[in-house]
């Protein structure tokens, strides 16, 4: 299953921002449980590039979940990256030299936009799919406006903003890929809620698409 056909069966990313490696499994098979099957960890956590080998390891049999990193900035990186075993590569903007670099070691480019401009940019030097980031700010309408001007085969992630109170009018607006940070998984949080806040995002999203 490639990285598409994984994005259009789940329509959810798990950010695991802050996560240590010593807790990453424990939280990744809560996700994974629930269905999640594309997990990102920023650079900014601790040690991030362990965690992120550490899952690659864990899953290296599971061909449909899907590992990478977030808030990746330059090409060094992505090579990093590749060394590891990692697949998605996630950055919160378009930098051309990340995402060309993404895509000489065939793995998946997923830069974060806001304009028209930076979302062709990063179309037109091969992303495989792009991030409406920061979502919250800027809300549904500006979603909706920019969405009609990009390719329909695009798909575009929103990140930052949804949560339990919002994602339904979210689905309802139109959106259908969403990144999960801080409304799914923070620093310290028990297991048990992460488990249900996987378990509602995936219910309400599988529901919407039934």
């Amino acid at each position: 299953m490639n990285y598409l056909e994984v994005l259009e069966e789940t329509r959810l990313i798990a950010i695991l921002r802050g996560i240590k490696p010593e807790e990453v499994i424990a939280v990744a098979e809560i996700l994974v449980k629930s269905g999640i099957k594309l997990i990102e960890i920023p650079l900014n956590s601790p040690k991030p590039f362990e965690s992120i080998k550490i899952l690659v390891e864990h899953y290296k049999s599971s061909a449909d979940i899907l590992i990478g990193a977030g808030t990746v900035c330059n090409p060094n990186d992505v090579e990093k990256l590749k060394e590891i075993g990692a697949s998605l590569v996630i950055s919160p903007n378009v930098d051309v030299d990340v995402i060309k670099k993404t895509k000489e070691l065939n793995l998946i480019s997923i830069p974060g936009f806001l304009t028209p401009s930076e979302a062709y940019t990063a179309i037109n030097n091969g992303a495989n799919s792009i991030k409406l980031f920061p979502f919250k700010k800027f809300g549904i309408s500006y979603y909706n406006d920019i969405k009609v001007i990009l390719p329909k085969d695009m798909p575009i992630i929103v990140v930052g903003g949804v949560d339990e109170s919002n994602i339904d009018s979210c689905l309802n607006d139109g959106i259908k890929y969403f990144g999960m940070a801080s409304s799914l998984y923070k620093p310290k949080m028990d297991l048990k809620l992460i488990e249900a806040k996987a378990d509602f995002f995936v219910k309400a999203i599988r529901e919407f698409n039934a």
